[in-house]
């Protein structure tokens, strides 16, 4: 178990302890229940209602200002790759003709020189390539100048350096014959021999280095087998249209430092680091990657896409799959399926990720538009330090640490699936660690979930929904299997929680266990069964009205014991049936809000117990959970023990006093991933 694991577990039923205590002499408790599944139609495009004033508005404006900077940004270099024009089938009429062969390389044609296997190109103009070189390569040393390679059946194999080297040009062109097949292969080792490499540099360090912008295109295909470092790297654009491309290569695959675009091209990437990537950091406008009508399969040792600052995605098919299989390899790799240092903005497409760390990640925004995704994740399945909107899509996330991870997460609409090892949502903020960090319990200036639309189903063993701050629903659906333990919950805010429409269904156990608060304008029941429902006949939930209608009905993934249900229909003065296995819950809304929150989080929300609290008069002090400590300066109850085998894991002193600690347990475990911002 991680140590911030056992810490906020310590913490949870610690805190659990102090409010049985206060709760002990209380009485009045509602049991609650909840529903799911309806047929009433949801508007998924719904607009976050107006009613309930967002807590944390200044903070939400100034996310909706990056989100809207970056959403403007991914506009502009889609529209720009859109209407770029296309590269045309080069005129051969006027082209100088290279034959290849081992014997004798023959030319016809001005702008080219030859010394044994080495092919200078010095003028601009349109080459026409075709023939086998076993031990040779092609350099371009034309400055100023555009040039056009066409191959056309040919395969160039280098002994010592670079297959394709292109030192100054102001444009070159690698254009595939219809219907050819080309392949070039560099060395395992360079020699920097030539005239134009520097070992210093490190140029070339790629099977085709170009030092200018470099565009590949054409109805042939390409191989690119990179056997010293790197696949295809372009130091300035990078272009691949129209083409099929195959890059096998023993360090990174596609680099297009300045910015790189994949336009209506098939793309298939085996690396053992980045895969494809664009890495200008200095630029603000630069380091972009556009993918957009293409088909791309990734295969990487590191991450599968990388951009320095905006990725953006449209139209396309893309299978990625990261994973560690070098054995001397960091722990601190990043593996990450796609990454946008400063954004990711994915406006429709199709997309399968099998990866060890995050699916989707950025350091700053993930956009959602459309599209169909399939994630298996080591990690977050979708993470961005900053926001994280959804607008619509399907989105299956079968397997991943926690599903949706931002400081704040907007759902507008769309049909969500999650699956998680630990929470299904998450807002909290990656920058709140280490001492002097936010305090376990307490809220998250700008963490926020806001749920507008859409359909959000959530099978979690941590937090159903979990928040640092605030949770406002307004519209869209929201079905939550929620953990099997006290100490988490199906919905965990640390802040408000409100809702104003819309459907929600969280089903868990009651020990954290958290109703919307006060704000709501839409009523909400919340109710625990007396005992578990543990077997799948017993399962399913039903809400009905004093009418015998029924208005939900929801069948959670495993067992619970409690529910927070909330639909339109609820109304205050009316009484309702919560009906589960042969256990049933009547609920009579005196207000809009029936059954309180018993967590830690919320309003009224419980602090950590002093170690002066006294129970109340007329009860005894209850006894600590098995395995916990009582906190410092208060003695264990009387007749228990320490029990065997409660020790923290390596690396942890024990559990802290709150005040004392540096983040909270979800911040430090990410500190390293979250910031990752890897050349």
């Amino acid at each position: 178990m991680k140590t911030k694991e056992w810490y906020r577990k310590g913490m949870t039923a610690l805190c659990m302890v102090g409010l049985s205590v206060t709760m002990a002499g209380c009485s009045g408790y509602q049991k609650t229940y909840t529903g799911a599944e309806t047929s009433q139609e949801t508007d998924i495009k719904e607009e976050t209602s107006t009613t309930t004033e967002f807590k944390d508005q200044s903070d939400a404006d100034e996310n909706s200002a990056d989100t809207d900077e970056i959403k403007k940004a991914a506009d502009e270099l889609l529209s720009e790759a859109l209407n770029k024009e296309e590269t045309k089938e080069p005129d051969l009429v006027n082209a100088a003709k290279i034959t290849l062969s081992d014997q004798n390389i023959d030319v016809s044609g001005e702008g080219v020189e030859v010394a044994g296997g080495e092919i200078s190109i010095v003028k601009g103009g349109t080459y026409l390539i075709t023939g086998t070189l076993s031990d040779g390569n092609v350099v371009v040393n034309a400055p100023d100048e555009e040039v056009v390679l066409v191959l056309d059946q040919a395969e160039i194999t280098s002994s010592d350096t670079s297959a394709l080297y292109v030192y100054k040009s102001e444009e070159t062109t690698v254009y595939l014959a219809e219907g050819s097949t080309n392949t070039l292969t560099d060395a395992a080792s360079y020699s920097y021999d030539g005239e134009y490499a520097s070992e210093d540099d490190d140029e070339p360090n790629a099977c085709v280095y170009s030092k200018s912008d470099l565009v590949i295109a054409g109805k042939g295909t390409l191989t690119v087998k990179a056997n010293y470092k790197n696949g295809i790297t372009g130091k300035d654009d990078l272009v691949i249209e129209n083409a099929t491309v195959t890059v096998d290569a023993v360090n990174h695959g596609v680099t297009g430092k300045d910015d790189c675009i994949v336009k209506n091209a098939d793309l298939t990437i085996t690396s053992t680091k980045d895969a494809l990537r664009s890495t200008n950091d200095s630029d603000e406008e630069k380091g972009n990657i556009v993918v957009t009508g293409s088909r791309l399969k990734i295969d990487s040792d590191e991450d599968g896409i990388q951009a320095e600052n905006i990725l953006v995605m449209n139209e396309s098919t893309c299978d990625v799959k990261t994973h560690n299989t070098i054995s001397d390899s960091q722990d601190d790799t990043s593996l990450k399926g796609i990454k946008g240092i400063q954004g990711i903005v994915v406006y429709n497409g199709t997309y399968r990720f099998d990866c060890e760390d995050d699916a989707i990640h950025s350091n700053g925004v993930v956009i959602i538009e459309d599209g169909s995704y399939e994630i298996t994740a080591g990690d977050d399945a979708i993470h961005a330090d900053d926001a994280v909107v959804v607008e619509d899509g399907n989105i299956e996330i079968n397997e991943c640490y926690e599903g949706i991870e931002g400081k704040t997460i907007d759902i507008n609409g769309g049909t969500i699936n999650i699956i998680s090892e630990d929470d299904g949502i998450n807002a909290a903020d990656g920058s709140a660690s280490g001492e002097g960090g936010q305090a376990p319990f307490q809220a998250t200036e700008g963490c926020y979930v806001r749920i507008a639309g859409g359909v959000t189903s959530i099978d979690a063993k941590g937090d159903g929904v979990d928040t640092n701050g605030t949770l406002h629903v307004s519209g869209g659906e929201l079905y939550v299997s929620g953990p099997e333990n006290d100490g988490n919950s199906a919905l965990d805010y640390d802040g408000s929680a409100s809702i104003s429409g819309g459907i929600v269904v969280a089903a868990g156990y009651s020990g954290m266990a958290q109703n919307f608060g006060s704000d709501s304008t839409q009523g909400s029941i919340m109710v625990t069964f007396d005992t578990a429902l543990t077997e799948a006949s017993e399962m399913e939930i039903t809400l009905t009205d004093e009418s015998g209608k029924t208005l939900l009905t929801y069948t959670p993934a495993k067992s619970y014991n409690c529910v927070v249900l909330s639909c339109p229909e609820l109304a205050v003065g009316n009484t309702y049936t919560v009906s589960a296995g042969e256990q049933s819950v009547e609920a009579t809304m005196d207000s809009l809000i029936y059954g309180e929150t018993k967590g830690m989080g919320g309003p009224g929300g419980m602090g950590r117990p002093d170690g002066d609290m006294e129970a109340p008069d007329g009860t005894e002090r209850p006894e600590l959970p098995e395995g916990m400590e009582p906190p410092e300066g208060t003695e264990r109850p009387d007749g228990t023990e320490k029990p065997n085998g409660m020790e923290p894991p390596d690396g942890a002193e024990g559990l802290k006093n709150p005040e004392d600690m540096g983040s909270s347990e979800k911040t430090d475990q990410k500190t390293d991933q979250n910031t990752d911002n890897k050349q």
